[in-house]
Formats: C-alpha cells, sequence, structure tokens
C-alpha cells in the first residue's frame, strides 16, 4: 500500500472546529447485508409483516449499521491512520428503510501530550428539523499512535 493513496494526517493537521461530513441512503440490501455478516435476524429489521406491526410502522435499520456511518467522518478528519480508542453513542431514533441518514463530525479537543483527538459526532435523516431528535449522538476520542512501518 502507497502512503499516497490513503489519507495520512499527524495531530498537528488537525484543529478544534474542523468539521466533516457523510451521507448515505440505508437501503433494503443494505440491512440485509448486515444481518447476514451480523447474524442479526431480528424481525423488526428483516421482516416487512412484522415491521409493519411495530411503533414505526415499518422495517429498521440495525443500530450498528446506522452507527457504522460515522467511520469516513472520523477518517477524514483524522486520517486512515488513526483508530477508535473510546467511544460512547447514543441512539435517539430509528432508521427507517430508504432514509437518508447525514453524519457531521466536529473536533472538539486535540490533545498532543496523548495524541488523541475528540470528536463529537451528530447523525440526522432527511426532514430532520432543528427541533427534532437526532437518530445518533456520539462522542469518539480518536488515537493518532498508530505505527506506519510499510508506509514510510
Amino acid at each position: 500500500m502507497d502512503k499516497n493513496s490513503v489519507l495520512i494526517k499527524s495531530i498537528e493537521d488537525i484543529a478544534v472546529g474542523e468539521s466533516a461530513y457523510f451521507a448515505k441512503t440505508v437501503t433494503e440490501a443494505d440491512v440485509m447485508m448486515f444481518a447476514q455478516i451480523s447474524g442479526d435476524y431480528a424481525p423488526h429489521h428483516v421482516n416487512k409483516e412484522f415491521g409493519d406491526t411495530t411503533m414505526f410502522r415499518s422495517r429498521i435499520a440495525h443500530g450498528m449499521l446506522t452507527a457504522g456511518l460515522i467511520g469516513p467522518v472520523l477518517t477524514a478528519l483524522c486520517g486512515a491512520a488513526s483508530h477508535t480508542a473510546s467511544q460512547q453513542v447514543r441512539f435517539k431514533t430509528a432508521v427507517l428503510l430508504n432514509d437518508t441518514v447525514t453524519v457531521k463530525g466536529t473536533v472538539t479537543a486535540v490533545n498532543p501530550q496523548s495524541r488523541e483527538v475528540s470528536v463529537e459526532v451528530v447523525c440526522t435523516k432527511q426532514n430532520t428539523g432543528p427541533n427534532d431528535r437526532p437518530v445518533i449522538l456520539g462522542s469518539f476520542v480518536q488515537s493518532m499512535d498508530v505505527a506506519l512501518t510499510g508506509l514510510q
């Protein structure tokens, strides 16, 4: 792998207040592939008839599938050589099939001594107004202490 083919950042490249975004429409195929990968075939995810009987009147995407959409934002902010040291994720409402989820991440702290970057994340979906609940609220600490022995 060539270091020019991936986004590599040093902690000095990151500033408090920087933001990044990612958006994706969650499809039936996404939900079924996630069910296969994770083994989570709960009926509210994979069974239309069951989903229609729930409070959402629809099947819903797996929470962890939705949380997985945060990864591209963390990579955009901290680079591909960072990794998540800790996270706190709060699920606020469900994502239905064909909802478009938008992830916004903002750097809230950069600690050169610990080589960690704190990122606050808000995930919303289409037609979300300023007074609507987000889908996910999250706090992440990204470690910049990754060895790049093969890329230098």
